[in-house]
């Protein structure tokens, strides 16, 4: 259902809280058959251990360098919702204080074992940090999950240190999107349409307007790597600065973080050979359109000629 006053699509139908505990981890929904059965079977997507190993070179390496734009090497970084860890771990190789939260027991250990970084079972409001405050919390499709998203943001925004950010991937939905529209057109966001998981589809203006009301006016929108269906912001309750370049680039010269910079030269060189083939594929499918209306108009005045 739309929200007439801000304009978020809002599952009518979600979880109850009983079933967004992972008590069980066999039977809970958050538990480990949704990383294994539930993302391949229901959703068709790859499985944890695939994604472990696929998530290191796209996406995990996309919100790197956004992050290196913003807080470098050694600030401190929670992820909610870490999945099988990857990104913690490419956090802590590139020189960051990274730990992560899971809400299943078995996910926790999982990525525990396959990148022996720290992480904690959650949800977030049940962790004692203690004292302990973080330059950053990073949420990649979390955010549109929570039953919760009010409290649950504002507990993030206080764990933050001083200028500290949140770093928010979400589905974005789009105030001129109809349903009926995106079905006649198969549009890519017809996948966030989960009623059980998808609680809450915000737009850039209602995500805006959380944040304002949480006190944290400070926003700025990236370029999401899914860029068809999501959003990528940066949140603060404090003015939002900008790290040089060059001081992002030497803070990755250690040991573990040249590697990871070998990774991001070598997505760049990815990047730049996809926009080349995009470009051509674009100019190609502009020419076939040519040909199409040429070949129209030929027939529209051979049609004439006749008459």
């Amino acid at each position: 259902m739309l929200c007439a006053e801000c304009g978020t699509l809002i599952s009518m139908v979600g979880l109850s809280d009983d079933e967004l505990k992972v008590d069980d981890d066999d039977g809970a929904f958050y538990g480990k058959q949704y990383w294994l059965e539930h993302q391949s079977k229901d959703l068709g997507f790859p499985n944890i251990f695939e994604r472990a190993r696929k998530d290191l070179l796209d996406r995990n390496l996309h919100w790197l360098r956004t992050l290196l734009k913003y807080k470098a090497p050694p600030s401190a970084v929670l992820e909610l919702g870490c999945s099988h860890g990857s990104y913690v771990a490419l956090l802590r190789q590139s020189g960051y204080d990274a730990v992560g939260i899971e809400m299943s027991p078995w996910v926790v250990d999982f990525a525990k074992t396959a990148f022996e970084i720290p992480v904690f079972v959650g949800p977030v409001e049940s962790v004692d940090f203690g004292d302990r405050k973080f330059d950053v919390i990073a949420l990649m499709d979390v955010l549109e999950h929570l039953p919760d998203p009010v409290g649950t943001m504002r507990f993030a925004l206080d764990l933050l240190s001083p200028g500290g950010i949140l770093l928010i991937q979400t589905p974005e939905f789009k105030e001129q999107m109809s349903y009926k529209t995106l079905l006649e057109t198969n549009a890519p966001f017809l996948e966030q349409f989960k009623s059980n998981e998808h609680l809450y589809l915000f737009t850039k203006e209602s995500v805006s307007k959380l944040f304002e009301q949480l006190g944290a006016q400070h926003i700025r929108f990236e370029r999401p790597i899914f860029y068809q269906y999501d959003m990528f912001l940066v949140v603060s309750r404090e003015s939002i600065s900008i790290t040089a370049e060059q001081t992002a680039a030497e803070k990755l010269e250690t040991p573990s973080g040249r590697f990871v910079q070998a990774l991001l030269s070598q997505n760049d060189e990815i990047g730049r050979l996809s926009e080349h083939i995009r470009v051509i594929d674009a100019d190609r499918e502009a020419r076939l359109q040519q040909i199409h209306t040429l070949t129209k108009m030929i027939h529209d005045l051979q049609g004439v000629t006749k008459t």
